[in-house]
């Protein structure tokens, strides 16, 4: 009995390694979630789970890389994924056909805020587009995006301040007919 605690336990945190993924594709929601590390360690009281030593989360075409990963519960049942890695990286393909790309050195999801920050030399790249800042913030229930930089990109040391923006043009729509 109390290892089916543990394992319901395990696997409600776990899910919450997915949540801040909002383009992954539909398929991925069925797929089964591994979670490999060198340790973790689970505290049932406090509802906080800790995975560190290169932590590859996976789930259909997701995949996470990161040094350590903590998610927790607060008592109204919000949950915080905080993922932190030299770098974190992330992929997964889109429903669109895409995949999406990103990276940063400390990553963290509320699902009380709906909020995925993305700090520390952050980029992501869908397709071809990309934006680059030291802080990307994207709420996955409205689908906006903020990105600020204190540094140039996270990259240089020059206090610029300034991020970067890439997009492509539209290619299905920028065919020409004869």
């Amino acid at each position: 009995m109390y290892q089916q605690q543990i394992r319901r336990y395990f696997l409600l945190i776990c899910l919450i390694f997915i949540s801040p993924f909002s383009f992954a594709l539909k398929s991925d929601e069925s797929q089964p979630i591994q979670i490999v590390a060198d340790r973790a360690t689970a505290d049932q009281i406090n509802k906080v789970t800790v995975f560190s030593g290169n932590v590859v989360v996976t789930r259909g075409s997701i995949i996470v890389h990161s040094n350590t990963a903590e998610a927790s519960e607060d008592k109204s049942g919000y949950k915080i994924i905080h993922l932190v890695g030299t770098p974190v990286t992330f992929e997964q393909m889109n429903d669109d056909g895409e995949k999406t790309q990103g990276q940063c050195n400390d990553f963290e999801y509320n699902t009380k805020t709906n909020l995925a920050i993305l700090t520390g030399r952050a980029r992501v790249k869908k397709g071809d587009n990309l934006v680059m800042g030291d802080k990307l913030t994207y709420n996955t229930q409205t689908q906006i995006y903020n990105a600020v930089s204190n540094s140039a990109n996270g990259v240089s040391n020059a206090k610029t301040g300034r991020v970067t923006v890439i997009l492509q043009p539209d290619q299905k729509n920028n065919t020409i007919t004869k």
